[in-house]
């Protein structure tokens, strides 16, 4: 029997050429609801039929449960904890992201198709969110060279929050300065005059203002891109881009008081 498959288009009204494919007999509901709310949208069959491969930037991620092998892979040793739950390396010659427990990505580059396998009793929450880290990973690096940046974090009040991983549970914030428009679980949001991007990784007593030069620093470094060449040249542009027209600070620390 021929395998069928369900494609999902990432901010599909957009149309940027992301797509994701799970098996129709193995789509895990969990899965299925982790895609909407980043922003994916299942495609019709007609739809699919219009997916092209021919696009410089398209990127099609197959997800199927882990053999054997690559489970074991996934399952690492328990000593491995001591560095942390990710790690990027190369396998044959293709760079292979692990989330311990959760998944293996392997990114071709300079290929249209990359494959995800994840573990086949996914169903903790922190495996879920491990999953969330997973997948902004995988839009981190197949929109770098789009331009596209992607930080951990969220929008709120009409402002973009930036985090540590932990402490924005896997959320990501993308946003695409040649389109003016900034993704994130809660929707969309355009980019204005003077929009505020507040850290919240590093927290004072005080609101402070950040320069232009540390916001650059910053934007440079603490992206979703896992990646042994570093950020894209169109993540620069875009960076320097951004950094011109933002109002960056630090957020000021919620004191808790103790009853």
């Amino acid at each position: 029997m021929e395998q069928r498959w369900n494609y999902y288009q990432y901010r599909k009204l957009h149309l940027y050429p992301i797509y994701v494919r799970v098996s129709a007999d193995e789509v895990n509901p969990k899965f299925q609801h982790l895609l909407g709310e980043m922003g994916f949208s299942l495609l019709t069959d007609p739809e699919v039929k219009k997916i092209s491969l021919h696009k410089a930037h398209s990127r099609i991620l197959t997800v199927q449960t882990a053999g054997p092998r690559v489970q074991a892979q996934i399952s690492g040793s328990d000593l491995l904890d001591r560095y942390g739950l990710e790690s990027l390396s190369y396998m044959a010659g293709l760079p292979v992201y692990v989330y311990r427990k959760v998944g293996l990505l392997a990114m071709p580059m300079t290929r249209n198709l990359w494959d995800l396998a994840v573990t086949s009793d996914i169903s903790h929450t922190d495996q879920m969110v491990g999953l969330r880290v997973v997948l902004a990973r995988f839009l981190a690096m197949a929109l770098s060279d789009m331009g596209v940046l992607c930080y951990w974090g969220t929008v709120k009040d009409g402002a973009v929050i930036l985090m540590k991983q932990a402490q924005s549970f896997g959320e990501s914030v993308l946003i695409d300065v040649e389109r003016k428009t900034i993704f994130s679980q809660g929707g969309e949001m355009r980019i204005g005059n003077n929009l505020r991007l507040i850290r919240r990784d590093v927290e004072g007593k005080i609101s402070s203002h950040m320069s232009r030069e540390d916001l650059i620093s910053f934007l440079s470094v603490s992206s979703c891109l896992l990646s042994f060449t570093g950020i894209s040249p169109a993540m620069k542009r875009a960076i320097y881009t951004l950094s011109a027209g933002v109002m960056p600070s630090y957020a000021v620390a919620e004191v808790v008081h103790n009853p």
